[in-house]
């Protein structure tokens, strides 16, 4: 029988809701952000009623904050704990960094809280042995906080800056040797802040000039990102108002960071053009391309895995887009029936992803700077897959979402000195003429994710 008078069950608190994220994140390697969009899908249905307001500001805060300085965390736990932190209880560890976040950094959560509600999470989750723990631990930084101080700069640069920054000293150094101290810190500083969401209207659907008043008219609070053209690429101040609208649902507009919008822009397609994108999921990218073609060009999208194809299917359809074909395809595997068939290549590669440690902070406590080197040669040899496929005469943009130089420009210098049929192209971005044929998007400079998009051009059998 069903019972009709079923009411919607409370949802848990946005501090044990943070918790369960967190030890995901942090011992299944899950990405925060899709776990956090996962929990406040499911806290948001029928079943449970909705996560308030500040609920959902609290959980999101906690996620991404302890996230983004997990490492000041532990080195607090380090200075009050006799136990090694590398030996803590992982369940212990998450514990104490979600309550220790809130005493060191939200200045309003009252301090009586913060200690009470993590030691009855730990209740629930672990032994009595470690809830005894935590609660010293937290109690011992309230009675010691005063004598608590970082290092400083002079004499132990790399550590205060590790901590000052949020990120691993090895990180810190390699950046700074490249790109210099100063632009280091600065665009460390720029990943520390709270990404802004993105979105990207959809012409085929709406003009972006309609969309622009629809989210005002929802109190989105949007804001046109300069260099997007066409106003297709808009700011929401207020991501709530957005996710509440139907937009999305309705395929009017999609979430895209507008650094990721860039490589499309500087492949400028043209009507009628057939087109490659060789590591399309989630199809984003090939999205962009579509739209800039007025739904009017060929599209071959692949991706490795049948999930990730039917996913560019899905979203493809939702936008109204008819010229993708979405293929399973291991685009390390030459196809040499395609050899010379496309006008334009897109390769927007596997990377160390060191550019999008805003949107995606857990990333700066996983990757080490060994791991930097098992990228270059999976991007060369999909460099080399991909300059089969261009026509003479043809475009390849290749595009990365990392600021490691090896995997940037040193990889274009590679892929020209093996390949000298081709050449960088110049193109114009943002009121620039880049004679390079290359552009890094910085952070600190245009608000958004760290890219690199380099345009080549085929040589013609004439040139």
């Amino acid at each position: 029988m069903i019972n009709w008078n079923t009411k919607p069950i409370a949802p848990p608190s946005a501090r044990r809701l943070a918790y369960d994220v967190l030890y995901d994140v942090f011992v299944k390697e899950a990405y925060a952000n899709l776990t956090l969009q996962k929990v406040m899908k499911k806290y948001s249905g029928k079943k449970y009623e909705p996560l308030s307001k500040p609920e959902k500001g609290l959980l999101t805060e906690l996620v991404y904050g302890v996230c983004r300085r997990y490492n000041h965390l532990t080195w607090i736990m380090g200075r009050l704990s006799t136990r090694p932190v590398r030996k803590m209880d992982p369940k212990v560890r998450i514990l104490l960094a979600i309550g220790l976040y809130q005493l060191v950094f939200l200045d309003r959560i009252p301090e009586s809280a913060a200690v009470n509600e993590t030691v009855e999470i730990a209740k629930k989750v672990t032994h009595l042995g470690n809830v005894k723990f935590i609660n010293a631990i937290l109690r011992s930084y309230l009675r010691k906080k005063i004598q608590l101080h970082l290092p400083q700069r002079k004499g132990h640069e790399l550590q205060y800056l590790s901590l000052t920054l949020n990120e691993p000293e090895w990180l810190i150094r390699r950046m700074s040797a490249q790109i210099g101290k100063t632009r280091t810190e600065a665009v460390l500083e720029e990943f520390n802040k709270a990404p802004a969401l993105d979105i990207h209207a959809n012409p085929i659907k709406l003009p972006a000039s309609k969309l622009f008043e629809k989210l005002k008219f929802h109190h989105a609070e949007p804001e046109l990102i300069p260099f997007i053209p066409d106003g297709n690429g808009i700011r929401v101040g207020n991501g709530d108002a957005f996710f509440r609208s139907p937009l999305l649902k309705n395929g009017e507009a999609y979430v895209q960071s507008a650094a990721s919008m860039i490589p499309a822009v500087v492949m400028n397609p043209s009507r009628g053009d057939k087109v490659l994108d060789m590591c399309a999921a989630p199809g984003s990218k090939s999205i962009n391309i579509a739209q800039l073609t007025g739904n009017w060009a060929s599209i071959d999208a692949w991706d490795l895995y049948e999930h990730k194809v039917n996913l560019i299917d899905h979203n493809a359809r939702t936008l109204g887009i008819r010229c993708i074909h979405a293929e399973q395809h291991d685009s390390t595997v030459i196809d040499e029936s395609r050899k010379e068939q496309y006008d334009k290549v897109l390769l927007d590669v596997p990377c160390s992803g060191l550019g999008v440690l805003g949107h995606k902070p857990e990333i700066r406590w996983r990757r080490t700077e060994d791991n930097l080197k098992e990228f270059p040669p999976l991007q060369q040899k999909l460099l080399d897959a991909a300059s089969v496929y261009v026509k003479p005469g043809g475009v390849l943009v290749y595009s990365t979402c990392t600021l490691n130089r090896e995997e940037n420009e040193d990889m274009i210098a590679w892929f020209l000195e093996k390949h000298k049929d081709f050449r960088r192209d110049t193109f114009d971005f943002a009121g620039r003429h880049l004679v390079e044929g290359m552009i890094t998007i910085w952070p600190d400079e245009f608000h958004t994710d760290g890219f690199f998009v380099a345009r080549l051009v085929r040589r013609n059998n004439d040139d």
